[in-house]
């Protein structure tokens, strides 16, 4: 429940029409979601605007309306109206609002790569563990899908109850000052970067202002914060040296660090988790090198929560892949690696790496969609990504998009004969391609960002081959 009183002190802002309920049910920004007594906050977007949709909201049971629009001060039914200077800005108030007051612990997670998986395993650990003695099982809030911008982040943490005593936060950015004003939502107690890379260089600019960017996690943690820092990557080794308070490290030689490792192929590994003295075997089932810096993340948030190494293992042990990142499937004799979920010059890197450390019996054909959002970095960096297909030993290319004609050149530039680059027109095109060249114990992966939706292709192959 929300009372007239919470809303205007969380947004600062004004009744201009006072229907006379004295509190409201849960906050929606989507009007055909609006249960009986709720409020309905309305936001501007790029291609909607809430406030054409207060009617709606009111008919569907709304008792009080956010707005920053002018608006008529009659609205139907009798709703309340409440007018804020911004009604972005509104909602992250009445997040922080809730944060501040049902007062769990929040552990923010901001990077260029591993953010969603990360989150996952953070999350899955404490499930298992414990907090001052008490099982934190069921009293744990997370991020959910990719709700972790301006609009997503306030979202998850309107969602806490009560009974939460963590909230595990994912915090995204496209452009300068975002990290900031959600690390001011959120008021995060431990904080990770998980890694700087190119990433969304249309509004970053470049590899310092990703850092920059994402460094605003660690600038905003309070002075008795702890910052969890991945040593093994030198922008975030550089962006925590500054934070002055309580440190968590991992990596090669942090106080978090993976010993004995034994790859398992598409199967994922074992290694033995060190944390300080402590030592547990664990097996990790995801594909790739990157998930074991997943994991070691996860452990060392864990740590910063005071959760013991049991919770570590058991959490780590029951992660499974999530759909289109790094999840693993066999079918027609074909192994598969979807990976179609984003992709960035960085995650590319690894899901080639990971492509061709597998044994396999027959090609390793890497199937790729163009990177996004590079801005003037993006010729460069898909040259760059034809070349690592190259040194990486990826027996055949398979191209779409804009970009295609840079990777195959950088291919061709590194080694790679040029008829074993294929550029596609298509999603469909490209699965006719493929479909004629698969032959058992043939290893696919596929992966491109959002945009590009290289599951397109799979699906299509799948379907071809049913």
């Amino acid at each position: 429940m929300w009372s007239v009183e919470e809303i205007l002190s969380a947004t600062g802002g004004k009744i201009v029409r006072d229907g006379g309920a004295r509190s409201f049910g849960e906050i929606f920004t989507d009007s055909k979601k609006v249960t009986k007594g709720a409020v309905f906050l309305a936001l501007k977007g790029e291609r909607l605007d809430g406030h054409a949709f207060l009617k709606g909201a009111v008919r569907r049971g709304a008792a009080c309306l956010v707005i920053h629009s002018r608006q008529p001060r009659e609205a139907p039914g009798g709703a309340t109206v409440i007018q804020v200077r911004d009604t972005l800005r509104a909602l992250g108030d009445l997040a922080r609002y809730r944060r501040m007051k049902i007062a769990p612990k929040v552990l923010a997670i901001t990077g260029s790569n591993g953010k969603t998986t990360t989150k996952e395993m953070v999350a899955a650990i404490l499930e298992r563990g414990s907090l001052r003695g008490r099982p934190l099982r069921g009293s744990i809030l997370k991020t959910e899908g990719n709700f972790n911008n301006l609009v997503g982040l306030p979202l998850t943490l309107l969602r806490l109850k009560k009974r939460d005593r963590v909230a595990v936060v994912e915090l995204g950015t496209s452009r300068p000052g975002e990290i900031a004003r959600l690390s001011e939502i959120a008021a995060p107690d431990i904080g990770l970067v998980t890694s700087v890379a190119p990433a969304h260089l249309a509004g970053l600019s470049s590899l310092a202002g990703v850092a920059k960017e994402k460094g605003a996690l660690y600038r905003g943690l309070k002075p008795d914060g702890i910052a969890v820092i991945n040593l093994d990557d030198p922008w975030v080794r550089r962006l925590g040296g500054r934070f002055k308070g309580e440190k968590v490290t991992y990596g090669r030689d942090g106080d978090v660090r993976a010993e004995s490792l034994e790859p398992l192929g598409p199967g994922g590994a074992e290694f033995t988790l060190r944390v300080g003295g402590g030592r547990r075997r664990v097996r990790l089932r995801l594909c790739g090198e990157h998930n074991l810096a997943n994991s070691l993340a996860a452990a060392a948030m864990a740590r910063g929560l005071g959760v013991g190494m049991d919770a570590m293992r058991l959490g780590l042990e029951s992660m499974r892949a999530f759909p289109m990142r790094m999840a693993v499937e066999r079918w027609g004799g074909v192994g598969v690696i979807n990976d179609a979920y984003n992709a960035n010059p960085a995650s590319m890197k690894a899901a080639l790496k990971a492509l061709s450390h597998i044994k396999a019996r027959g090609e390793k054909i890497a199937v790729l969609g163009d990177m996004l959002e590079l801005g003037t970095a993006a010729r460069r960096n898909h040259i760059e990504l034809g070349r690592q297909a190259a040194r990486f030993g990826i027996d055949r290319l398979y191209l779409l998009g804009a970009q295609a004609g840079q990777v195959k050149e950088g291919a061709v530039r590194g080694g790679m004969s040029e008829d074993r680059v294929v550029v596609g027109k298509s999603h469909r095109q490209m699965a006719r391609m493929l479909e004629k060249r698969l032959r058992g114990g043939d290893w696919l992966l596929f992966k491109g960002s959002r945009g590009m939706k290289m599951e397109t292709v799979l699906a299509a192959v799948k379907k071809s081959r049913a």
